[in-house]
């Protein structure tokens, strides 16, 4: 899917997914690769979870947090049930994944991305089966959400479905393209 730009402003479309807990579709033959580790942050700052919202979202219009106040950000990642998992790949950030259990029993996967230079190499579907075992390991929700846009990388609505992920509404939205000031803290 595209989206359209016309005079700084962007069109797009938000699909918002549902995933029942036992319909789950754990991604069959993804290697458990040992320079891989997910590691659970306690209370995040906001300069390490900006570090990976720029490097995942660099190219697909992750501004919202850039736009916010630092406080909403802060009080967002400090809450006990807004849980960051980092994706580690040979000692290096290259992902990462959060879950928002406070509106539970639904539990809502609030990020999932990737940087640049894993994308296509399988690693989306081992991240993807972590949050299946982080959520079923906790064992209080009963619904897995997640919203992704044609804004997103181009795989990122392939994958959720394939995971089992059910298209529940879409939206049509429009906002300004990121500012030049907002695309150079991105360099």
């Amino acid at each position: 899917m595209k989206h359209e730009e016309a005079s700084g402003i962007l069109n797009y479309t938000v699909s918002y997914l549902s995933l029942e807990m036992e319909n789950i579709k754990f991604f069959k033959n993804v290697s458990g690769n040992n320079v891989i580790k997910f590691l659970k942050a306690i209370s995040p700052n906001t300069s390490y979870f900006l570090y990976l919202y720029k490097e995942v979202g660099r190219k697909y219009e992750w501004t919202d947090w850039l736009r916010s106040e630092k406080s909403k950000l802060e009080s967002f990642l400090t809450d006990d049930k807004v849980i960051l998992y980092s994706l580690i790949l040979r000692g290096l950030p290259k992902g990462f994944f959060v879950l928002d259990y406070r509106n539970l029993p639904v539990c809502d996967l609030a990020y999932f991305g990737l940087f640049d230079d894993v994308i296509g190499k399988g690693i989306g579907k081992l991240m993807m089966n972590r949050v299946f075992e982080e959520v079923i390991e906790k064992g209080d929700a009963k619904t897995l959400t997640v919203n992704t846009n044609t804004l997103d990388h181009k795989s990122a609505l392939p994958l959720y479905q394939k995971a089992g992920f059910n298209i529940y509404k879409t939206e049509t939205h429009k906002r300004s393209a990121s500012s030049q000031l907002e695309n150079k803290e991105y360099l």
